[in-house]
């Protein structure tokens, strides 16, 4: 019998092109397994990278709380152990042990005026004393309007929203002029004024007007700006130069001259603000605040981390109460803001955060 030519050539081209495409499918198939794998290996790595960042950030924060309730504050910051000390001797104080050598910069000092610093490990730490900010429940509402200005809300608007503000925190129901009470939110279908202090400084997105102000919270700005504890004014040693702009009517040349200057002399008196700034300080010699409050707020964060934490951090006035050593009033997880990446983050003159040491309360 013969076999028909034609019909060969035509059945060994079918199994050439179903080879080449079985060949064709197992190379995607090939390509597409180690795509995924590659993936998957990626998720384990970041998920490896983001615990270790978890472990650093807590042994920053828990160093960085030992360092607060067993060292002294001055007027330069929280002292430090040396690098040289024992720290199994280190002495614990009282946080309000003040006498005429303590408030006095002794060097080394973590500085409170949310400065970045290296904590352990991949983590970095920043201080913020919350006396050196803007007291939303107590400040007068020139300053407060100030504040507002400095961050870019038009002039127009700065009296009803600090109106608005203070009928939201009073007591009473009576509105001020361009202010809002409970009918006023009723209409709007909001929740209406608590008529009471603010706990945090992020409740004010919830007055009637305050939300739509886009650049009070670009980048947090508000918020990292203000505090709700009691305190009228700003420590100088402590406050952002739009701090300092807001709550003592400086120039941004005068204010950035007092944060420039502070970080190697501290200021201690207004006749050196004066020499500070070339020029005379409007502000009460008794209402001079030079030195830190027991109330800080700590940001924390790690390398290649898109988020931050900020830990707000309470004090007792006397460690030899029946309070606990400390008390952390609140807690937030926010996008990392570009302030503490854009300079470089300092060292700071302990080997609390030495990576090859095991922290203090790991």
């Amino acid at each position: 019998m013969k076999i028909n030519n034609k019909f060969l050539k035509h059945q060994n081209g079918f199994v050439l092109v179903t080879t080449l495409w079985i060949l064709a499918a197992l190379t995607i198939a090939a390509s597409y397994f180690a795509l995924w794998t590659q993936k998957s290996v990626n998720i384990v790595q970041d998920m490896q990278a983001d615990t270790q960042g978890e472990i650093d950030m807590y042994s920053t924060q828990t160093s960085i709380t030992y360092l607060l309730i067993t060292q002294k504050l001055n007027v330069a910051g929280l002292t430090v152990p040396k690098i040289d000390d024992n720290i199994e001797e280190i002495e614990e104080i009282e946080v309000d042990e003040i006498s005429s050598d303590s408030i006095l910069p002794v060097g080394g000092e973590i500085k409170l005026d949310d400065r970045p610093y290296v904590g352990y490990g991949k983590a970095f730490f920043a201080l913020q004393d919350k006396r050196g900010l803007i007291g939303i429940n107590f400040a007068d509402k020139n300053v407060i309007s100030s504040l507002l200005g400095v961050l870019g809300v038009e002039p127009e608007l700065r009296g009803p929203l600090v109106a608005k503000l203070q009928d939201y925190i009073d007591f009473d129901d009576l509105h001020r002029l361009n202010g809002a009470e409970d009918s006023h939110y009723k209409r709007l279908n909001l929740p209406p004024p608590i008529n009471n202090y603010l706990t945090t400084s992020m409740e004010c997105k919830n007055i009637l007007d305050w939300s739509e102000q886009e650049t009070l919270w670009k980048n947090n700005a508000f918020g990292q700006l203000t505090n709700t504890m009691f305190a009228t004014y700003p420590n100088f040693n402590t406050a952002p130069a739009l701090v300092l702009q807001a709550a003592y009517n400086l120039t941004t040349e005068h204010a950035q001259r007092i944060v420039a200057t502070r970080k190697n002399s501290p200021v201690l008196s207004i006749d050196q603000l004066n020499q500070m700034t070339g020029t005379m300080v409007d502000v009460d010699p008794e209402e001079l605040m030079i030195f830190p409050s027991t109330n800080l707020r700590l940001t924390i964060w790690y390398e290649g981390s898109k988020r931050m934490r900020q830990v707000h951090i309470n004090l007792p006035l006397s460690l030899i109460s029946d309070k606990k050593p400390w008390e952390i009033d609140y807690y937030l997880d926010i996008p990392l803001l570009p302030i503490y990446t854009e300079i470089p983050p300092i060292h700071a003159q302990t080997t609390f955060f030495d990576s090859t040491l095991s922290p203090k309360m790991q």
